[in-house]
């Protein structure tokens, strides 16, 4: 008996072992070993005795081979007793580990009971560190007296290579299953997880109520990435079986994004905006998450230490904030400090112990620090409910006070309204009374000319019982004499502008040029100018009086002449709509580019240009404003308006209304409203004249009795003979007009040749009525005249070409040459100017430079 009791008490000292009954406590007495010994005895040299746990304060006794995997055995005895296999008759026994890191296997008595991890070629392809290790342990493997537990544990260069002693509150035991059960009931932990989870929630719809409080938004980001933390702490974590590599990658993201919205909260909370400091805390931990996703462990375990160390200045931060708030008297940071405090005092424990900068063990306390923080929020939200409760109190208090007293405001301010709206719609009445007389079409009393109009202005007023429009669109038709021929005036104008803005500048067009056409009626002097110098100074004079507007008012226009007995339209359009010319059933323009800039444009050079066009019975020329084109095609419930702009579609909508006025503005209104002012012109020439070309000569047969002379004169090389068969010829009674004229435009031509200008002025006269739009006859007559030393005509048609072509180069010559002979020097060097930009390289233009000196 003695010698049994010497042999165990022999052993007690060799192999240190507990005494007691269950729980075993495995905290202390083991033996390390470095390598994986699965069988070795712990005795002789290598083996390190460990007193106590963690594995990792006898770590520098183990010199590991650098960039080798760590490799190393603990070993255990222990001695349970019948009284202990009584005790788990009905139950089981089971082995409780607080934290292994990184690839482990345990064995029991020689039998493996938990693995975790792979090795592969000396290194690790899946980690298998866990927390909370819980194994049953079946009575076989167990045995009276005395056991052994062992550990082998494996780590990569670098990474953390420990055995826990404790983990939340947790030592390493051997108990009965029932007693260490209560290791993996985490009510706790969820009820608390669910509870910050729905407080996020909570705060993340105050927010979506009240997006102004974006505190809201960082406390709920707060609490969730919290509630998230905590589930990756669970024991749950690993019912999903994820390599926990990745799985502390995922918690690693989370943790180091939670304290920069809880930093963002306290300082939109008490500063109403995020402070740089608090922005590059977040740009930090946002790098941090984001680059520990890419790294290995070691790697990983050296950013987490780096990210705690953070959190030591965050706090800093966090508190300095609140204190700075209280200082201000801020009621809400005394019942935040509070909670802040636990908050923080339970994170930094929680995390000095994870790191082991301070031996002290990571309880998990963080958890219960945010309910203290929580329950400061909640007092917080209670008193501002309070507040506004008392708020609403006294409103509700002063309630009919106030409605009564607003609502007289309302009455007052209703009433100034209309007081307003009635003087507006009086000013409006009594500028459209000024407009009406000028906007009329029915003042021209012309038989050859058929005449219709259509006006529609967007505003439309109502003033003591009568309902008018107002607008910027205007149209005037007139009569007037040039050089003894009657002619049709009339303007389309729109201009800048809605309502009271654009008929005033209407109303400024309408007087101006009524008092231009008047002026014409009236003075005989302004009789003799030509349609296209009648047209250009009337463009000029509106152009002067709307540049005083300093930009602030332009005008859109087609300003024009009818002659009544021939049909010839003489018209300029200053950024207007393009004019319509209905022939045959088929409408198009009759302009292809813009000219003129809108009437009124400051600094607004360069030459007016006069266009000629020759209408045939029954033409019908349309002139509208843009009105016609601007149409709303769609309109969206959300204001948005889908217009036309296909200008094109004003074309289409004549033809098919065959011309008729009243069908166009149909048609117009069945593609989409106006958005816009309208207006539309219809003129149609009733006249019949015959037209002439200069062909005619050519064209006679062989059995015309002027046959022979006709060739001879097309043929003759002597101008002088030619001349003379020309005048004979002419002396025929019976010679077809279209001949005659023919004869007459070959004379002057021969006229010129043999320098008899005055004959030649005679024969262009006579013939230039016929072929109005041949520019190179008013040439020839210019030229004709000056050379006859009529100098005043010279000028009168050359100006009247320069309208129609101010860049037609032997015309500009030819001006030149007659304002010198006029001694109008200061024009002639105008001229020549213009030329210069035209024709620098003009062997004329160069001569004429040389002999004014330039």
């Amino acid at each position: 008996m003695k010698f049994h009791l010497r042999f165990y008490y022999f052993l007690f000292l060799l192999f240190p072992i507990s005494l007691w009954a269950l729980p075993v406590d495995l905290t202390k007495n083991w033996n390390v070993k470095k390598g994986l010994w699965e069988s070795e005895i712990p005795v002789g040299s290598g083996w390190i005795p460990l007193e106590s746990l963690p594995l990792a304060s006898i770590k520098s006794q183990l010199d590991f081979p650098e960039g080798q995997l760590q490799q190393i055995t603990m070993v255990k005895p222990f001695l349970l007793s019948e009284i202990d296999f009584k005790e788990t008759e009905s139950d089981s026994f089971a082995l409780h580990i607080p934290y292994l890191s990184n690839v482990y296997k345990v064995y029991i008595n020689g039998e493996i009971v938990s693995v975790s991890g792979v090795i592969e070629n000396n290194h690790i392809i899946r980690s298998g560190y866990k927390r909370n290790i819980l194994i049953k342990l079946s009575r076989n493997l167990l045995r009276v007296g005395k056991n052994e537990i062992r550990i082998l544990l494996a780590s990569e260069p670098g990474e953390e290579l420990n055995y826990y002693k404790v983990f939340n509150d947790f030592g390493s035991s051997i108990d009965s299953y029932s007693n260490l059960q209560k290791i993996e009931d985490e009510y706790i932990t969820f009820m608390l997880l669910f509870l910050y989870f729905f407080v996020g929630i909570y705060h993340a719809l105050f927010y979506w109520k009240r997006r102004n409080e974006k505190y809201n938004l960082y406390f709920a980001l707060f609490a969730v990435f919290l509630s998230v933390y905590m589930y990756f702490r669970s024991q749950s974590i690993y019912r999903w079986d994820l390599d926990p590599f990745t799985t502390t990658k995922m918690e690693y993201f989370v943790v180091f994004l939670t304290p920069p919205w809880l930093l963002s909260f306290v300082d939109t909370f008490f500063r109403k905006r995020i402070s740089p400091i608090t922005k590059a805390y977040l740009v930090f931990s946002i790098a941090l998450a984001i680059v520990q996703i890419f790294v290995n462990r070691a790697s990983s375990v050296m950013l987490l230490r780096v990210w705690q160390g953070s959190v030591l200045a965050f706090s800093v931060v966090l508190f300095y904030i609140t204190i700075r708030a209280l200082m201000k008297n801020n009621k809400d940071a005394k019942r935040l400090l509070v909670g802040i405090f636990f908050l923080m005092f339970t994170a930094i424990w929680d995390i000095l112990g994870a790191s082991g900068i301070i031996p002290i063990q990571n309880l998990n306390l963080s958890r219960f620090g945010f309910l203290f923080f929580v329950l400061g929020i909640a007092v917080v939200l209670a008193n501002r409910f309070l507040r506004v409760h008392k708020q609403v109190e006294e409103l509700n208090a002063n309630l009919e006070r106030k409605v009564v007293e607003r609502t007289n405001e309302l009455q007052e301010t209703l009433t100034r309204v209309q007081e307003l709206k009635i003087q507006q719609d009086g000013d409006y009445f009594l500028t459209s009374l000024l407009l009406d007389p000028l906007n009329d079409s029915k003042k021209s009393h012309s038989e050859m000319i058929g005449i219709q109009s259509y006006t529609k202005q967007k505003k439309e007023f109502e003033f003591k019982g009568k309902t008018k429009e107002i607008g910027g669109d205007l149209i005037i038709c007139d009569d007037i004499v040039l050089n003894g021929k009657k002619y049709f005036v009339f303007i389309n104008g729109d201009a800048m502008g809605k309502s009271i803005q654009g008929a005033g500048g209407a109303l400024v067009l309408g007087v101006v040029f009524l008092s231009f056409i008047k002026r014409t009626q009236v003075v005989l002097e302004s009789q003799s100018k030509s349609p296209e110098r009648w047209i250009k100074e009337c463009f000029y004079e509106l152009q002067t009086i709307f540049e005083s507007f300093d930009g602030s008012m332009l005008v859109s226009v087609v300003l024009g002449l009818v002659e009544e007995e021939t049909g010839v339209l003489y018209y300029l359009n200053a950024e207007h709509p393009w004019t319509v010319l209905y022939r045959d059933g088929v409408a198009s323009f009759i302009e292809d580019e813009l000219e003129l800039r809108k009437i009124g444009t400051k600094g607004m050079a360069g030459d007016v240009r006069v266009r000629v066009f020759v209408l045939e019975q029954g033409d019908v020329i349309f002139i509208g404003s843009d009105g016609r084109d601007d149409l709303i095609l769609e309109s969206g419930t959300d204001g948005s308006r889908v217009m036309n702009e296909d200008e094109t579609k004003f074309l289409q909508v004549v033809t098919d209304s065959e011309g008729a006025i009243e069908q166009i503005v149909q048609n117009l209104q069945s593609i989409g409203s106006f958005s816009d002012d309208l207006t539309l012109l219809r003129l149609e020439w009733r006249g019949n004249t015959k037209r002439y070309e200069s062909s005619t000569l050519s064209s006679i047969g062989s059995n015309h009795f002027l046959y022979s002379e006709v060739q001879s004169v097309l043929e003759s090389g002597n101008a002088e003979e030619t001349y003379k068969t020309i005048e004979r010829m002419l002396t025929n009674q019976n010679l077809e007009d279209d001949v005659r004229i023919n004869l007459l435009r070959e004379k002057s031509r021969i006229s010129l040749l043999l320098k008899r200008f005055d004959s030649a002025v005679e024969s262009l006269e006579s013939i230039f009525p016929f072929f109005v739009t041949d520019n190179e006859i008013l040439l020839q007559l210019s030229y004709a005249y000056r050379k006859s030393k009529n100098i005043r005509k010279a000028v009168d048609i050359g100006e009247r070409l320069r309208a129609r072509d101010p860049k037609h180069v032997r015309n500009l010559i030819n001006l030149i040459e007659s304002y010198r002979l006029q001694k109008n020097e200061e024009r002639a060097k105008k001229i020549l100017f213009r030329l210069g930009a035209i024709a620098p390289e003009n062997p004329q233009y160069l001569k004429l430079k040389e002999s004014f000196g330039k």
